[in-house]
Parts: C-alpha cells; structure tokens; sequence
C-alpha cells in the first residue's frame, strides 16, 4: 500500500521555535512507533518537505505489529512518528544519469527521487513485483513522469506474471543499456529486500567486469548505494 499523511498541523509559536518537522527529501527515513511497543520502525520516504505531503510504502507482513496498524488505517488516521536523515542514499547533485532499482515496497524512495526531478536530469527506473495486479506500485505516476520527462526510461520484471523473472534477471537480459548509463557516469541506488539486492549486485558485476570497472570502484566513487531491509 501507498500511504500519504498530512503534515502535522503547527501554531505560530511551534513554528517560530522550529518546532514540529524538520525539512525532509525522498530517501530519508520515517520512524513509525506502533501502539503497544516502544520500538520504531523505519520506512523510506517517497516524497520531500517540497510535496507537502509525508508518503511511505509498507508491505503488510504476517503478524507484523506496525505493518498491520499501518495498512488498517481509516481516512483521518494519525500515527506517531519522527523523521530521520539518511544522506548515504539520495542522489547526487549533477546531470549524471540515474540508475534506480527497486522492488516491491522498495519502490518508496525511488519513486520520490522521479518526482522530484523536475529538471530532467536522466532517469532510469528498474521495478521488480509479484503481478501487476497486485503489486505494481505507482503505476499511473510513473507513466505520468514517463510523459512529462521527469522519467526517461523504466523496465519491469514480474515474478509470477509473464516472463516469470526478478529486476535483477531483466539488468542481465538488458545488459547493454545499463552498460552503456554506467559507461556514462551513471550513479545507482538501490532499495529492497537483501535477497533481490545481492541479485543486482551479481547482475551489474558482470556488467562493470566486461568494461574493466568493479562494484568496489563504484562504491568508491560514491555512485553505489543500497537501502535494503
């Protein structure tokens, strides 16, 4: 599910004193305190203060105490929650093209970094889901992006629908392109689950060896970054 919230509503006074929320981009990390337990737990933002809005993804897990409390809410519904910088994953600054990929509630942050580019800086989204049915997150939004520029190119993989494969599988069959985006300088992000992200690490390896490049040199050049959970 996509959730969105409200900005808590703030006086004068909060406001002058800098209380409430403090400026937020997509990337950064929301701490959901569910009823009944002390111990926060963090989802990725998919918008910026600049939205207006505070939205997060959440995958509702068997007996999961805050997904459950999450995906329960009503229309109106308040939840408790501060929010947390996570500077290690946000885009850097510059024309150099973007390689996203996602899967699942992973989708969050990435589908924040779209929107917010407004400039069109080169944007290339690889999702991973189930079925589209059921778990195609922004699906509208990101044909709207597609159209107005903001999303120059996105490849999907469907684990129980069609070719039946992994985001990773469709990096390896589309080895060329994504070659071709590192070659140029290209920065990756990285948001999912561990098993799918150590896929993608296999995946863009054997892309960077057959250029004479490591993910090691990557990630020392600060254009390698991964939020997985």
């Amino acid at each position: 599910a996509i959730l969105r919230f409200a900005l808590p509503k703030l006086g004068l006074w909060r406001r002058l004193t800098g209380q409430g929320f403090a400026r937020f981009e997509a990337g950064d990390l929301l701490g959901v305190l569910p009823e009944g337990s002390d111990l926060p737990r963090f989802y990725s933002l998919a918008s910026g203060a600049r939205d207006g809005f505070v939205e997060i993804c959440v995958r509702r897990q068997p007996g999961g105490l805050c997904s459950g409390q999450l995906t329960a809410l009503a229309p109106g519904a308040t939840v408790t929650a501060f929010l947390r910088r996570n500077p290690a994953f946000h885009p850097a600054r510059g024309r150099k093209p973007l390689i996203l990929v996602g899967a699942g509630a992973g989708i969050a942050p990435l589908a924040g970094f779209v929107r917010a580019n407004r400039r069109h800086r080169p944007v290339h989204l690889w999702f991973g889901a189930r079925t589209p049915e059921s778990d195609f997150l922004y699906e509208e939004d990101l044909a709207t992006w597609r159209g107005d520029g903001r999303l120059s190119g996105l490849s999907t993989a469907f684990s129980r629908a069609g070719r039946r494969e992994h985001v990773q599988d469709r990096i390896g069959a589309e080895a060329a392109q994504v070659g071709g985006l590192l070659a140029a300088g290209a920065q990756v992000l990285v948001c999912g689950g561990r098993e799918m992200a150590a896929g993608v690490r296999d995946a863009l390896a054997a892309i960077l060896e057959g250029q004479g490049q490591s993910l090691a040199l990557l990630k020392e050049e600060g254009r390698y970054a991964e939020d997985v959970f």
